[in-house]
């Protein structure tokens, strides 16, 4: 180490400040912090357990020494001008040995496959919005919550908030990939193969596109890329995997329905040549061994495990003044499951809520009494059922466009009404999940035959679920069958969701978290699935 008379170095660990500005200082503040870093390399390797602490949601990475950080200062003692801050994680980044078995390649595909698709957004009038959905790498743009608003001090910290649109999964996951530690360029060398195509960015906005020619365009395209890669024509598409940012179901129209009109979607997975491929979505057709369903992505993308930590500490001391909250909007007969949405909003708007309409950020959001409250939260019994529903109505309030209206929802209920949407899964359940809140299902398909990597395999240890013809024919008054849930039960069912919300959580892209989350558990399994012995 050498420097001039006029440089220094400070050194920071957890707020011990050695300050070094003459040459013989310099070589004793290296050993000095050369031995506190040693003495506290506990911490560094132990980041992984902060998940067991208690933090404040305006905990600090500096006031909590988390994982042992260490800042270091170059520059000017006498100035700031300059200075380099740098926060030292474990590291990641796989070594030889512990990237055995673990490596994946990425086929390096055309530009139209993936960046061309992003870069003509501005192009696309199916998706009026998709330049501003696939900002910040996917994530959307960032919530803008006003200071005057409460939820301003709960959202924290707000550079983890985006309005991160449901159909982004492809994008987000590719992000995440591309950080991986065990990327290899020799797919001889690698557990599993992934082709970044962008299906959903290429299908939404063709989605109602009477020519399926035009539908199939870019899917046939691929195919034929794919079967003049020798890589491709060896493995059969074996041990490859693809992510669908929309429903399974938007992909499989017959390949041979040609007439305009006919069915729905495009034909990528009825290509004969994918049916050996992995194929994940944010809901796949649970009777295809090749098809997994991944969550979808929240509005929630935590940059370090500090913040993650912090979130779960938000919702495990949320006060949650209202039993039961519905977030979606009113189905007419067009789609399944009209009927039930109907009943749930004829309930809900029975327990005291004419004016559903109106919307949430305009309502006074004290619509339970105290007494109803205090039972709620003491005994789970509440002297006025008429007070404990209440609802958000995304056709009024604009849900995609201001997603924290069903967060402040969701976290001042305990019970979130989780009907089927235009399928059997809904973006609105993982809403529901990452703040706290306890699903309340009427499909199996919903959940339990969905996510089955990321979720407990005992559904009732996170969620309720009422039968659906019960609920129709009006034999089931929800409020009454919530109000006699022991509080005991619900306490277990929180705690349970409140463990495993990194599950279905993606970390910003650039992000070195130690906890797994979503995309972790993804390639996990997956490296499981090919034979790969890892431990989840």
């Amino acid at each position: 180490m050498t420097a001039t008379p006029s440089s220094s170095i400070v050194w920071v660990f957890n707020s011990q400040v050695l300050h070094c500005s003459t040459t013989p200082a310099l070589v004793i503040c290296f050993f000095v912090a050369l031995y506190t870093t040693l003495v506290n390399v506990e911490h560094l390797l132990g980041l992984r357990d902060v998940q067991t602490a208690t933090l404040s949601p305006t905990s600090s990475l500096q006031s909590q020494g988390a994982g042992g950080i260490i800042r270091v200062f170059l520059g000017n003692a006498s100035s700031t001008n300059g200075t380099v801050e740098e926060e030292r994680r474990p590291d990641h980044r796989g070594s030889r040995a512990a990237c055995a078995g673990r490596q994946i390649y990425v086929y390096k595909l055309p530009p139209q496959f993936n960046q061309k698709l992003i870069e003509s957004c501005g192009s696309q009038p199916g998706w009026r919005n998709m330049c501003y959905d696939l900002s910040n790498q996917g994530l959307g743009a960032q919530f803008d919550v006003p200071e005057s608003d409460p939820l301003a001090n709960v959202l924290l910290p707000r550079t983890a908030w985006f309005k991160t649109n449901q159909f982004s999964l492809e994008l987000l996951f590719h992000e995440r990939l591309k950080a991986y530690p065990c990327l290899t360029d020799d797919p001889e060398q690698a557990a599993m193969s992934y082709i970044p195509f962008y299906s959903a960015l290429d299908l939404t906005p063709k989605l109602f596109e009477n020519s399926v020619a035009v539908r199939d365009q870019l899917s046939e395209r691929l195919v034929g890329w794919l079967q003049s890669n020798r890589h491709w024509e060896t493995s059969g598409g074996k041990k490859h995997i693809m992510v669908l940012g929309r429903i399974v179901w938007d992909y499989v129209r017959p390949v041979n329905a040609f007439k305009p009109g006919a069915a729905w979607g495009n034909a990528l997975l009825s290509f004969p040549e994918l049916w050996n491929v992995t194929k994940l979505s944010i809901e796949r057709n649970p009777w295809d061994s090749e098809q997994m369903a991944i969550p979808y992505p929240t509005s929630f993308h935590p940059a370090s495990d500090v913040e993650m930590v912090a979130w779960q500490s938000t919702i495990r001391n949320a006060k949650r003044n209202k039993l039961v909250v519905f977030v979606g909007s009113p189905r007419y007969n067009k789609v399944g499951g009209t009927d039930l949405r109907r009943e749930l909003m004829r309930q809900c708007s029975g327990a005291g809520n004419a004016d559903a309409t109106t919307p949430w950020s305009d309502r006074d959001n004290n619509t339970t009494t105290a007494a109803a409250a205090a039972g709620i939260a003491n005994s789970n019994r509440t002297k006025d059922p008429s007070r404990s529903c209440t609802m958000v109505l995304c056709n009024v309030v604009g849900c995609a466009r201001n997603p924290q209206a069903p967060i402040r929802a969701f976290l001042e209920a305990v019970f979130c009404l989780q009907p089927p949407g235009d399928s059997a899964t809904r973006k609105s359940f993982f809403d529901c999940l990452i703040a706290g809140g306890i699903p309340v299902l009427f499909d199996n398909m919903s959940a339990a035959q969905q996510y089955q990597w990321h979720l407990p395999g005992n559904t009732s240890s996170y969620a309720i679920t009422f039968n659906r013809k019960q609920v129709v024919s009006g034999e089931l008054d929800i409020v009454k069958r919530l109000l006699e849930i022991p509080h005991e039960v619900i306490t277990s069912m929180q705690a349970t969701i409140t463990d495993m919300v990194s599950h279905f959580v993606y970390q910003k892209p650039g992000s070195k978290l130690a906890i797994k989350d979503a995309f972790d558990y993804t390639i996990d399994h997956l490296l499981q699935k090919f034979d790969v012995h890892v431990t989840i």
